[in-house]
C-alpha cells in the first residue's frame, strides 16, 4: 500500500498514478507563477481512502491549506465522484458537492477533478489529452490503424492508451513520449478549452 511522501508544501495535488502525477507537475509549471504545489500519487483508486487517512496524520499536515484530488472517470463519472467523496468523508476533510469546485472550512480548502472533464460521463486522462488535438487529421489515421488491427484479431482492453500512444507514434518529435513529457512539449496545447477547468482549479489553489 503506497504511503504519502513527506509533506513539503502547503498546497497538494493527489494524482491517481504516474502519468497523472507527471501531467500535473507540468500543468503547475504552465498555470502557476510560483512552484508552491506538491504533487503526490496514490497509485490506484482503491488506495485513495488509506492514502488520505495516512496523509492527515503526517507531520506537516497542519500546515496544508489546499488539497486537490484527481482521478479518471473510467466507465462511470458518477461512481468515480461518489468514490472520491466517500474517501474524503472518511478522512474528515471538506467534501465538495461536485467536481471542479472548491469547498473550505476554517483551515482547509479542497476540490476534486475527474478526467476527462466536467462535461464527460466517462473517460480518462488519455481521453482528455486527445480532446486537445481532436482536430488533428492524424487521428483519422490512428483510428483507421486500430480498426485494422482489430480486424486482424488484436484486442484493446485499454483502447484509450492504445489510441494516445498511436497518435504520439505518428509525430516524429513525440514518438515514445510519456503523457507528462508530451504535455511539457505542448503536444497537448496547454490553453485548449478542454483544459480550462483543470487550469482554473490549479490557479485557484
Amino acid at each position: 500500500m503506497p504511503r504519502p511522501e513527506p509533506i513539503k508544501k502547503e498546497k497538494l495535488i493527489l494524482a491517481e498514478g504516474k502519468d497523472a502525477y507527471h501531467f500535473f507537475c507540468h500543468a503547475c509549471n504552465f498555470y502557476r507563477e510560483t512552484q508552491d504545489v506538491q504533487v503526490m500519487k496514490f497509485e490506484g483508486n482503491d488506495n485513495l481512502p488509506s492514502f488520505l487517512l495516512g496523509l492527515t496524520i503526517m507531520d506537516g499536515f497542519d500546515e496544508v491549506n489546499t488539497i486537490v484530488i484527481a482521478r479518471d472517470a473510467e466507465t462511470d463519472a458518477k461512481a468515480a465522484t461518489d468514490s472520491i467523496k466517500h474517501s474524503m468523508k472518511q478522512a474528515t476533510i471538506p467534501v465538495p458537492e461536485k467536481p471542479f469546485e472548491y469547498i473550505r472550512n476554517a483551515t482547509l480548502k479542497t476540490a476534486f477533478m475527474i478526467f476527462p472533464g466536467p462535461q464527460q460521463k466517462d473517460g480518462t486522462l488519455e481521453d482528455l489529452c486527445l480532446l486537445t488535438v481532436e482536430n488533428d487529421p492524424l487521428l483519422e489515421c490512428v483510428d483507421g490503424y486500430l480498426e485494422c488491427a482489430k480486424a486482424k484479431g488484436e484486442q484493446f482492453p485499454r483502447i484509450h492508451k492504445n489510441r494516445l500512444h498511436c497518435f504520439l507514434a505518428g509525430k516524429d518529435d513525440s514518438v515514445g513520449l510519456p503523457i507528462g513529457l508530451a504535455f511539457k512539449a505542448k503536444v497537448w496545447p496547454p490553453e485548449h478549452i478542454a483544459l480550462k477547468p483543470f487550469k482554473k482549479i490549479i490557479q485557484e489553489m
